[in-house]
C-alpha cells in the first residue's frame, strides 16, 4: 500500500514538474518578456503612488513639470534596459554563421567580358 502511494505521488510530481529538455531559446525569451512585463507593471504602480502622493501636497507648476520629467525618464531607462536585455538574449541564441569572404574586386576588369 505504501509503495503504491509513493509511486502515485512520484508520478504526479514528475508530471507536474516542468521539463528542462524541451526548453529552447523561445522559452527563455518568453520568461524574460514575462519578467519585463512584471517590472513595467511595478514601475507603473510606483509612479501612480508618486502622483497620488504629490497630488496631496500643494506643488508649483515647475515642481509638477520636474516630477513628470523624472517619471518619464524612469520609464525611458526601464524601456532601454529591457530592450538591451532582450537583444542580448536573442544575440546569444543566434547560431554563428561561417565567415565566407567575398573574392576581391579587380578594378577595371568586369566579369562579363
Amino acid at each position: 500500500m505504501r509503495k503504491s502511494l509513493l509511486l502515485v505521488l512520484a508520478a504526479i510530481l514528475l508530471a507536474a514538474a516542468p521539463s528542462k529538455a524541451g526548453q529552447g531559446p523561445g522559452n527563455d525569451v518568453r520568461t524574460l518578456k514575462q519578467k519585463q512585463k512584471v517590472q513595467r507593471r511595478q514601475l507603473k504602480e510606483q509612479q501612480r503612488a508618486t502622483r497620488r502622493a504629490m497630488s496631496q501636497h500643494a506643488t508649483t507648476k515647475e515642481e509638477r513639470a520636474r516630477m513628470n520629467r523624472d517619471l518619464k525618464a524612469q520609464r525611458k531607462v526601464l524601456k532601454n534596459e529591457q530592450r538591451q536585455e532582450l537583444n542580448d538574449m536573442k544575440q546569444s541564441h543566434k547560431p554563428l554563421k561561417p565567415h565566407s569572404p567575398k573574392p576581391p574586386r579587380v578594378k577595371g576588369h568586369e566579369s562579363g567580358q
